[in-house]
């Protein structure tokens, strides 16, 4: 009968196993640093990235242009950047009530200035109709006795403020509504009565001075104001 002898080969003390074990961990130990790294590179990836955005979003356009003599000045970018977008109902409101307390606002140190910017945005042809309207002759005899005009305009009641209803697109059409009082010399104020008249609007270029490309071109007013 042969007998076989089998030759085992060690597999190694605890010393190997000690430095197998040590080595797994000195691993473990450098890839944790190395996740922490990441995560610190794609924290400090989405902030700038973010810091980014909010500065393409902040930034100022520049647009310059040539005017009548020839020179290049800088010009409002929102007069460019919103040329052709269509009138809101927020852009016809806003306007018209600029343009009313404009009209029917003033004091007898202002009542020029205030004459002044109400027809600087009423075209040329329909000036004469809007003068008729607002009735000049009648303010100019509150004028000289001290007599304010004021559109009343109360932030909290929305009833006691202007109104203004879009009629109509084709032509464009609105009515305005609201309460005046006087402010007498001795600083008494006194009721004017509510108003009630429609302007017609037409759309027009964008500028610096007319961000919402607006032009008042006839309005129909009462007998009295």
């Amino acid at each position: 009968m042969t007998s076989t002898t089998t030759n085992r080969m060690p597999l190694g003390g605890d010393d190997a196993f000690i430095l197998a074990w040590g080595r797994q961990n000195a691993a473990l130990a450098v890839f944790r640093w190395l996740l922490v790294a990441l995560l610190l590179v794609c924290l400090a990836l989405v902030l700038l990235v973010g810091y980014l955005v909010h500065r393409n979003e902040q930034k100022t356009v520049w647009c310059f242009v040539k005017d009548r003599l020839g020179n290049v000045v800088q010009a409002d970018p929102d007069a460019f950047l919103r040329a052709g977008e269509r009138r809101s109902e927020v852009d016809i409101k806003a306007f018209t009530r600029r343009w009313l307390l404009d009209a029917f606002t003033w004091t007898p140190l202002d009542v020029k200035d205030k004459l002044g910017l109400t027809l600087r945005v009423v075209e040329p042809k329909a000036r004469e109709v809007i003068k008729q309207g607002l009735q000049l002759p009648q303010r100019k005899l509150q004028v000289d006795r001290g007599v304010s005009g004021r559109v009343v305009d109360v932030a909290d009641d929305p009833v006691r403020q202007p109104q203004v209803l879009i009629q109509s697109r084709q032509p464009l059409s609105v009515l305005v509504s609201f309460d005046t009082c006087r402010i007498l010399p001795d600083g008494q104020e006194e009721p004017g009565g509510r108003v009630i008249f429609t302007l017609f609007l037409q759309e027009v270029p964008r500028t610096p001075d007319n961000l919402a490309g607006l032009t008042v071109v006839d309005g129909t007013f009462p007998a009295t104001l």
